[in-house]
């Protein structure tokens, strides 16, 4: 390859490529590469209150996760599809009650502070049989004998947590159990014991359903939150209370398939409720990590009268980067490669890559087609160096070539993303098709909305889908006025990144993607405007003649 400022001589090989897409696969340039924007730095403290790590899909957040497990000595991983939570959704007990109106959250939150004070005790204690359980009861007995408020604490841990050894599913199966067995004795009207017994909630009468709701939350009132407290006040007071050593359980994938949503969602709920409570044990850390999408998605889902989202706020830590950032992450990896396996001479992005795109330098074009993403940056520079490869020096035509196939697989991420909150976004995005990728409100002929509307949107039949609810409530209904309709599209699109939006004349374009920045409904007028990003030109048909712009 004939470097651009250097006069490098060598050629990328076919499957040389900066990293993998998932962090579980992308060890070794992980650990030899990784920058740090300061979120590590803040996870590792456990005095600092952020431990829940919120952002986009490929912003990091199992690279942070992977990081810590490798910088610190005391950390337990639970992945949640061994947690075996799918119990719950299996459990016709539970269903019924929770299809009835029962609250069982409570419960919820008494599972997971479960599971993880076991998990800890297991770990520092290393129980693995029933000898070293029983060893290591007697010597907390024995260290807390005068005080009745612990030895609550460990009575707790005798009843609920037998079989400390066995893997996490045996447990939460054991007191799940226990509570099925309690909310099943609590029925004692024989018409609802048979509905119970046939998993009908729907077939039950108003008056049986309040009863059921009594009953459900008669049970969980039960449920030893108390001794709960107690566990924590031990933890942190005799077990877990040297200033020097620190200990963290991590959580990670929680937006993959380990549980029916709608339990997911509340089982979200309750652990991040547990670990606003864990904080009392000052010497371990209880880290999740949450899509930003699935996080909106279990606020929204579990919203109730008290709920206040604020109260979270303090618990996240927003993982977000820079363009520098950005760049930097790429410009190691790629000097890495290479000094891996072509010179020792320090090589970099500049050395090897086109000064600018169009009109754009490199390092924006590279950064703002990235969504400042480290993964959408790795994939990019990878399909770059694979169409690169025995063609020499790559050009401003490899790299646009490049962007032709990234553009699709973006697409596709990006309706993977949002399936939960807009099934549908790829449609949305349709309407530019044919079109220019930037206009005006008032460009948009209402007579094309509806033609789009009818032809696209109202073809689906997701009844989920808020852009296809507002759709059915204007065009088929009447009960929504057209410029509403309007403007829960064009937030929608927004939201997901996908459109940056100009207010009016007198503020700057904003993007979602760039900046924490909500757009706000109301201040939307005819004379906004709203731009696609360039990535989604080629793939959604958009006029390629348009002066490039972002």
């Amino acid at each position: 390859m004939s470097g651009h400022q250097t006069g490098i001589a060598f050629s990328f090989r076919r499957n040389d490529h900066i990293g993998e897409a998932e962090a579980e696969f992308d060890e070794e340039f992980l650990s030899n590469c990784f920058v740090s924007n300061g979120a590590l730095e803040v996870l590792r403290d456990c005095s600092a209150a952020q431990r829940i790590i919120v952002g986009r899909t490929g912003s990091g957040k199992s690279a942070l996760i992977k990081m810590l497990n490798e910088r610190e000595t005391h950390v337990i991983k639970i992945p949640p599809e061994q947690l075996s939570l799918a119990y719950l959704s299996n459990s016709y007990v539970i269903r019924f009650f929770e299809d009835a109106g029962a609250n069982l959250d409570v419960f919820y939150q008494l599972l997971w502070r479960h599971v993880l004070v076991v998990e800890l005790l297991k770990y520092k204690y290393n129980i693995q049989n029933e000898n070293s359980q029983k060893t290591f009861l007697d010597k907390i007995s024995l260290l807390i004998s005068k005080d009745k408020a612990k030895q609550k604490a460990i009575e707790y841990l005798r009843k609920w947590g037998e079989n400390f050894w066995n893997e996490t599913e045996y447990r939460i199966k054991d007191v799940t159990t226990k509570l099925e067995n309690e909310l099943k004795a609590s029925i004692t009207s024989d018409s609802i014991s048979t509905k119970l017994n046939a998993g009908a909630s729907s077939k039950l009468s108003a008056e049986e359903k309040i009863e059921v709701i009594q009953r459900g939350a008669h049970v969980v009132s039960k449920v030893q939150i108390k001794e709960l407290s107690d566990v924590l006040k031990l933890l942190s007071e005799e077990i877990f209370n040297d200033d020097q050593i620190n200990h963290y359980i991590t959580i990670d994938d929680l937006d993959t398939k380990w549980t029916e949503d709608n339990l997911k969602y509340k089982l979200i709920r309750a652990l991040i409720e547990t670990i606003k409570n864990f904080r009392q044990v000052k010497y371990v850390k209880i880290i999740i990590s949450l899509r930003a999408d699935l996080l909106q998605k279990v606020i929204e889902a579990t919203r109730d009268a008290g709920f206040q989202s604020e109260k979270y706020e303090s618990l996240q830590l927003k993982l977000t980067w820079s363009a520098n950032d950005i760049y930097t992450i790429v410009n190691k990896r790629i000097s890495y490669l290479v000094k891996q396996r072509y010179t020792s001479r320090p090589v970099g992005l500049e050395d090897l890559f086109p000064t600018k795109i169009t009109n754009l330098s490199f390092k924006d074009y590279l950064t703002q087609l990235t969504f400042l993403r480290p993964r959408d940056a790795i994939l990019f520079v990878n399909e770059c160096l694979s169409k690169s490869a025995s063609r020499g020096q790559i050009s401003v035509q490899i790299v646009l070539e490049s962007e032709g196939g990234y553009a699709q697989k973006r697409l596709n991420s990006l309706a993977e993303e949002w399936s939960t909150i807009y099934p549908s976004i790829v449609n949305y995005l349709k309407i530019f098709s044919g079109k220019s990728p930037s206009f005006k409100i008032s460009d948009m002929t209402t007579s094309e909305i509806e033609n789009w509307a009818y032809n696209v949107i109202l073809q689906n039949t997701d009844d989920k889908d808020p852009v296809f609810t507002a759709a059915t409530k204007h065009f088929l209904l009447d009960e929504i006025r057209y410029e509403e309709f309007l403007k829960i599209l064009i937030k929608a699109m927004y939201t997901t990144g996908a459109i940056g939006v100009k207010i009016n004349s007198t503020l700057p374009e904003q993007w979602s993607y760039f900046s924490d920045q909500t757009l706000v409904e109301s201040a939307l007028s005819q004379e906004s405007t709203v731009s696609l990003h360039t990535l989604f030109w080629r793939p959604l048909g958009v006029n390629l003649n348009n002066k490039r712009s972002y």
